[in-house]
């Protein structure tokens, strides 16, 4: 299975080497990050062995913008239920950068 964040002007693209299998369209012409998040979480959790992911790129993509979205793809911080305190959860650490197609 493979995981590609494609970053589009319009939105992000999440799709696993073959097609898209989410689109999550800017809000207010902003990426929606918080989303990103929750489908990556869950695609660990489906895959946890797996450390990869390719962030796929449009031209004239802000470099502030690769940054944060391979932050987001990196990892994640989920509240700890004992002690409230945000715990860090590496999702895919290996991240290979391209331009989408």
């Amino acid at each position: 299975y493979t995981i590609e964040v494609i970053v589009r002007k319009t939105g992000l693209e999440l799709g696993n080497g073959a097609q898209v299998v989410a689109a999550m369209p800017n809000i207010d012409e902003q990426y929606d990050l918080e989303k990103l998040t929750a489908m990556l979480m869950r695609l660990k959790k489906d895959y946890p062995q797996k450390n990869d992911a390719t962030v796929l790129m449009e031209p004239d993509i802000e470099y502030e913008t690769l940054i944060q979205i391979m932050d987001r793809v990196r990892e994640t911080e989920v509240p700890d239920e004992e002690s409230e305190e945000a715990e860090k959860l590496v999702l895919f650490p290996l991240i290979s950068i391209g331009d989408a197609p």
